[in-house]
């Protein structure tokens, strides 16, 4: 290496750390990143989906007033109006304060517990028809309340039972939308 080789990199070695943080700090605004873009659209694409969906939904009896296609629809209008805003909030400009904070936030998230939401809940789509409603809802809610940290398990066991009994007693007996009963049937 030639003495004009390594005063070049003793020199680039040694510069000024401000003037990178003044070059990254100058970036246009145009170079943000695109994460909060695709994921703006995927919900959007996710609510049209939804709606997709709760269409090919078959109508119900004709003495019903509302249908099976009601809630799947309320749910996907309610996806893409949220959605929408969040695709017009993340293509329009944004504040360099509140980006840093989303960037912060990012940073200290813990993706574990997230991710065992989400087995959760895939377990649950598979054991909700063969299981019963009330007796996986009353699992998720015990499991799902451990992971987010309450280590009273005979305390959530019991909510999760008593929450689940009373939302399937309300759609099956009262509205008339029957739930899966699964292993355990009831007797009343």
């Amino acid at each position: 290496m030639s003495a004009r080789d390594e005063a070049v990199s003793t020199r680039d070695a040694t510069a000024n750390p401000a003037d990178d943080a003044a070059d990254s700090a100058a970036a246009p605004p145009d170079e943000r990143p695109w994460s909060p873009r695709i994921a703006a659209l995927l919900f959007l694409a996710a609510g049209v989906a939804v709606l997709g969906w709760a269409f090919a939904i078959p109508e119900g009896a004709i003495d019903q007033d509302v249908g099976p296609r009601a809630f799947p629809l309320l749910v996907g209008v309610g996806l893409c109006v949220s959605a929408s805003v969040a695709v017009v909030q993340a293509f329009r400009g944004s504040d360099p304060a509140l980006a840093e904070q989303a960037r912060e936030e990012a940073r200290l998230t813990e993706w574990r517990p997230v991710a065992a939401l989400l087995a959760l809940l895939v377990g649950y789509l598979f054991a909700l028809a063969p299981c019963g409603y009330w007796q996986s809802t009353a699992v998720l809610f015990t499991l799902v309340a451990r992971v987010l940290g309450s280590r009273r398990i005979l305390r959530d066991a019991l909510i999760g039972l008593v929450l689940a009994l009373a939302v399937y007693f309300l759609f099956d007996r009262l509205l008339g939308i029957h739930l899966p009963p699964g292993i355990v049937r009831l007797a009343f």
